[in-house]
């Protein structure tokens, strides 16, 4: 991303990790492709160059603003005009729109500052996950429109998720007619299961193996990528066009809220806050929030103190390595690695930013008190909260201080 982080148009992406380039009009730009067979500590960002485009005036933010999306320029480059991409947009993500962001009246008076939500809990599948999914099936079906991959020879999607992020993604295949393979923990029944069930998602479940390390889904999804399903993922190394439409969310934060203000993202897998962080842009300070129970970002973040950003990704394994058995009442964050680690750094390093480690009864409180206001989030998609909260230390916001969280996540009981 450029210095500013203006929304410009993407021009192709390159390898946090390698610097390797991939052009805009490669068919399938999943992956870094100078990493070795295996190797998952490699992940491509969009590179943007050039003013910001016209904003279209639609309440949609993927019609809005799709101009600037890697899918939309991979389009383009291989000949669909801007209404072709509307129409396919209007096809692909239907029912997604710009969600409310306002300052909150009762957490304003609670906590002595001037505190905004961003509320993702209507948004299509219950949380922002859809959002870094829906370019991914746009390129995919922007290169069967344009004969570059057959409709009728499709490979299934595959995602490694434990909740949100599994139902988006099953939302988004059922609407396309696209087989899915969901690979959750290894969990018994729950509202989860049964929303997947209902989106007729094929659900494998991944028991932990003795002696293995990292998460048991994700290394289940990476054999079902390795044997030709599609990375259909929320993780940045899995497949790089994650990272685009999870922009969105950060551009509308940027309309709405005025700077310069501090935004606090919970983390687990990286990608919201990386997408975050490139939308609003450096003008806004980005936090990032995670529980003791599971906190890989914070330990990658105090062990590389001061290492340039090109040594991060070719020392992966020196600063960001699996968590023990994570745990705590924020599930949703618990991925054993935050796997676009590098992309969180780069935003918290450019705004100013820190990772900030909350504990369990400050997780259980945030809850409480958002569920006071009204909205019907979990206790995952309340965690940012949870950073704002007094500690033994003291206050954690100044007196008028503008902190804005974001609530992605209903709770489904």
């Amino acid at each position: 991303m450029p210095e500013g982080y203006t929304r410009g148009t993407v021009t192709g992406y390159r390898c946090a990790t390698c610097g390797a380039e991939v052009s805009i009009d490669t068919l399938y730009p999943f992956k870094c492709p100078d990493a070795p067979a295996g190797d998952s500590h490699h992940v491509l960002h969009p590179v943007v160059a050039g003013p910001d485009p016209e904003l279209i005036d639609d309440p949609n933010p993927f019609v809005r603003y799709g101009r600037s999306l890697a899918w939309w320029a991979f389009a383009r480059a291989h000949g669909m005009t801007d209404e072709q991409c509307i129409a396919l947009t209007r096809e692909v993500a239907d029912g997604f729109y710009v969600t409310p962001c306002a300052p909150n009246e009762l957490l304003s008076a609670e906590l002595g500052a001037d505190v905004w939500v961003k509320v993702e809990v209507d948004q299509l599948g219950g949380s922002h996950k859809a959002r870094h999914l829906v370019t991914i099936l746009l390129h995919l079906r922007a290169a069967e429109e344009l004969g570059l991959a057959s409709k009728d020879e499709r490979r299934p999607l595959a995602i490694a998720s434990c909740g949100n992020a599994a139902i988006a993604a099953s939302t988004l295949a059922k609407a396309a007619g696209w087989p899915i393979q969901v690979y959750v923990p290894n969990i018994d029944g729950g509202a989860v299961i049964d929303t997947l069930d209902s989106l007729s998602a094929h659900i494998n479940k991944c028991p932990r193996r003795e002696a293995e390390a990292g998460d048991p889904a994700v290394l289940r999804f990476r054999e079902a990528v390795a044997g030709g399903a599609i990375p259909f993922s929320v993780q940045g190394p899995e497949n790089g066009l994650c990272l685009d439409g999870g922009r969105t969310i950060g551009w509308e934060m940027r309309e709405a809220l005025p700077a310069p203000a501090r935004v606090l993202i919970q983390v687990g897998g990286g990608a919201f806050a990386a997408c975050m962080g490139w939308g609003l842009g450096p003008a806004y300070r980005l936090d990032t929030v995670q529980t003791e129970g599971g906190a890989p970002l914070d330990r990658a973040w105090r062990l590389a103190e001061g290492v340039d950003a090109a040594e991060l990704g070719r020392r992966w394994s020196d600063f960001m390595t699996p968590w023990d058995n994570p745990n705590s009442l924020a599930d949703g964050i618990l991925d054993d690695e935050t796997y676009d680690w590098q992309a969180d750094f780069e935003v918290m390093r450019a705004s100013g930013g820190r990772t900030i480690v909350v504990s369990e009864d400050a997780v259980v409180a945030a809850w409480e008190l958002a569920k006071r206001t009204g909205i019907n989030v979990s206790p995952t998609g309340s965690a940012g909260l949870a950073g704002l909260l007094p500690t033994a230390a003291g206050p954690s916001v100044q007196p008028g201080e503008r902190v804005a969280i974001v609530f992605s996540g209903v709770f489904r009981g």
